[in-house]
């Protein structure tokens, strides 16, 4: 607590307007007892033994931290702006991303789709081609390509029939011996000997290289609905033994 105490007190200020201008203190209570200071020597007494400054020299501290606060505002602002556009970016990246994948899924069911009916027209059109050019016995060796019936006798003189594939008629064999390049001779080939004879000899075709085959079974290969190539194998086939 200050107070003002006047060495000219009583006097009227106009008589002595000098002395109250020389000799102006005032009365300090400080933590070390009361001290008479004078304020002309000493202007900032408040100041000093009451903690503040003088007014002159105080900046507002109150405003700074205005400007701090709203600075700091601002730079959240900023960051949640350009935070929200990443987000939006990515977003945006996200959909395109997953519209490219879904257009592709797409192309590429379609390709597959489109190469499996390519695949299953080609393969209908194989299979019509090979079964409207697959030859037949009768179309290669004429109506008759077998004997009609052919039989056997069994050891008590009863008879009984083959199976007409295994005898081929004389004409059939003499085409078939033109082609394989060979000669037709007659055989008994299913029963050569013994108590079962046979009363219809086989026409057989034999090669160059020694080897016998049957006529009536290469004139089978053709009544299965084989395209010629594969008949062509077969034929090779029985002819080299394998």
């Amino acid at each position: 607590m200050m107070e003002k105490i006047s060495n000219n007190s009583g006097v009227s200020p106009a008589a002595n307007p000098a002395q109250k201008t020389a000799s102006t203190k005032t009365l300090c209570h400080t933590p070390f007892g009361d001290v008479m200071v004078d304020e002309l020597s000493t202007p900032n007494v408040a100041a000093i033994f009451g903690g503040g400054r003088s007014g002159a020299s105080k900046v507002p501290a109150v405003p700074k931290l205005v400007v701090a606060a709203t600075t700091m505002k601002a730079a959240v602002a900023a960051s949640t702006g350009q935070a929200a556009a990443a987000a939006t970016t990515l977003k945006a990246a996200a959909v395109t991303t997953t519209v490219k994948a879904a257009v592709a899924a797409t192309t590429l069911t379609a390709a597959v789709a489109a190469s499996t009916e390519q695949a299953a027209g080609t393969a209908a059109d194989t299979q019509t081609a090979d079964s409207s050019s697959a030859p037949t016995a009768q179309s290669v060796f004429g109506s008759q390509p077998w004997l009609a019936a052919p039989t056997g006798t069994n050891p008590d003189g009863t008879q009984f029939s083959y199976n007409p594939i295994y005898f081929a008629t004389p004409q059939t064999a003499e085409q078939i011996a033109a082609t394989v390049g060979g000669q037709v001779v007659e055989e008994n080939a299913i029963a050569p000997n013994g108590s079962i004879y046979q009363n219809t000899p086989n026409e057989m075709i034999e090669l160059s290289n020694g080897t016998v085959v049957n006529a009536g079974l290469i004139a089978d290969f053709y009544d299965h609905g084989y395209p010629q190539s594969f008949v062509d194998q077969m034929i090779q086939n029985e002819i080299q033994g394998t």
